[in-house]
């Protein structure tokens, strides 16, 4: 393990703290999220309408609860009469998505099915409690789990580049599909149309995307040892791309909307653009000690959850990709002592342009093409 990752690692570990008592205790305490009333109390109808809560039945009651709950959550943030909740759903979104790719990109890319495995459960946990919480947890475990990227130069990690396809299809049909038939069927809906049950299907799009990953590998009627063998960083360049355009979207499209009572004044009413203060969407909400924390309604409730929840999950992909960004720039025989600063410097200008979620998959492309390179020198020596 190298000097920097017990640093990045204790960082992280604050992370977790800070999302359970920013995420939960803060829930709790301004009565949004109080458990027990969740599992106890069944949603009947959708905040803010008139609309009946209608969802298929398990047949357990707490768990029928909990998932009512959910879909009343996803209809607050997809309500776009809830300004600020909807504002602060729509700038999580695009780097939810990011983060998902690069962490499954990570884990199919690594030789530990321990590993393999715990992604996807972090990120079923993720949907459920918060990727605040489990995206530091997650990156945590990838620290102490995945060997470092400077023993990676001279033994590459090898992959069949096969997966790597087959995992973005995958990421198609179990994350992009649920995504768009949530964000375009209505409240109202029926059947296959209903929103409230597209809700409850992305809560498990992790699921999704590991079941047609395993199908599309397993049809394609091609074994691993038959696939072409590539090192993990040449088969993970078109993933980056799409998390850097997945949180750049919903990054831009955020600012636009925050920015467009200013560009465009006669564009919104006032009381929008009184709730589109950078003021309220950017600064966090304090959420320590409990004596500070205010009851407040739900839909505000559900903005500071997604607000920090936005945070936390943006501070932890990032320490992670700048940890392993700096070990491989460190690693490399043509370092240069401004190199990692210099790598820093422009993540930071990718966040601002394209939110956090791109800088990270912009640190990633770094170090992958540091571990590339004396790879592909050794392919030109053989040539």
């Amino acid at each position: 393990m190298s000097a920097v990752r017990p640093f990045a690692i204790a960082l992280l570990a604050g992370l977790v703290v800070t999302a359970h008592f920013a995420l939960a205790k803060q829930s709790e305490w301004n009565g949004t999220i109080i458990l027990e009333n969740v599992l106890a109390n069944p949603v009947k109808i959708l905040p803010g309408t008139n609309i009946p809560l209608s969802l298929p039945r398990t047949g357990l009651d707490k768990l029928d609860n909990f998932f009512a709950f959910m879909a009343a959550f996803f209809h607050t943030t997809l309500d776009s009469r809830n300004v600020r909740a909807h504002w602060q759903g729509n700038h999580l979104l695009g780097t939810l998505s990011s983060i998902w790719i690069m962490m499954l990109s990570e884990a199919h890319g690594s030789t530990s099915t321990g590993f393999f495995f715990a992604t996807y459960f972090f990120e079923v946990m993720g949907e459920l409690l918060g990727i605040g919480l489990f995206t530091p947890i997650w990156a945590i475990t990838h620290l102490l789990m995945v060997r470092n990227p400077t023993e990676t130069v001279t033994k590459p990690t090898a992959a069949p580049s096969g997966h790597s396809k087959a995992l973005g299809y995958a990421l198609m049909i179990g994350h992009v599909v649920p995504s768009a038939f949530l964000l375009r069927t209505q409240p109202d809906g029926q059947g296959i149309l209903s929103q409230p049950l597209w809700a409850i299907i992305r809560l498990f799009h992790p699921v999704w995307v590991y079941v047609a990953w395993k199908t599309i590998t397993v049809l394609g009627g091609k074994s691993a040892a038959s696939l072409s063998i590539q090192p993990a960083f040449f088969t993970r360049r078109k993933f980056y791309v799409f998390s850097i355009l997945a949180s750049g979207i919903f990054h831009i499209t955020s600012l636009a909307y925050l920015l467009s009572g200013h560009l465009a004044s006669g564009w919104l009413k006032e009381d929008v653009v009184a709730v589109l203060d950078a003021r309220t969407v950017l600064i966090p909400t304090q959420f320590y000690p409990e004596s500070v924390v205010q009851k407040v309604p739900f839909e505000t409730g559900v903005a500071i959850f997604l607000q920090w929840d936005y945070l936390c999950s943006s501070a932890a992909i990032v320490i992670w990709a700048a940890t392993l960004s700096a070990e491989a720039i460190s690693a490399s025989k043509k370092k240069s002592g401004g190199s990692v600063l210099e790598t820093y410097a422009q993540a930071g200008l990718v966040s601002i342009l394209a939110g956090p979620g791109a800088a990270a998959a912009f640190l990633l492309q770094e170090r992958d093409a540091v571990l590339a390179a004396p790879v592909e020198l050794v392919e030109k020596k053989r040539q």
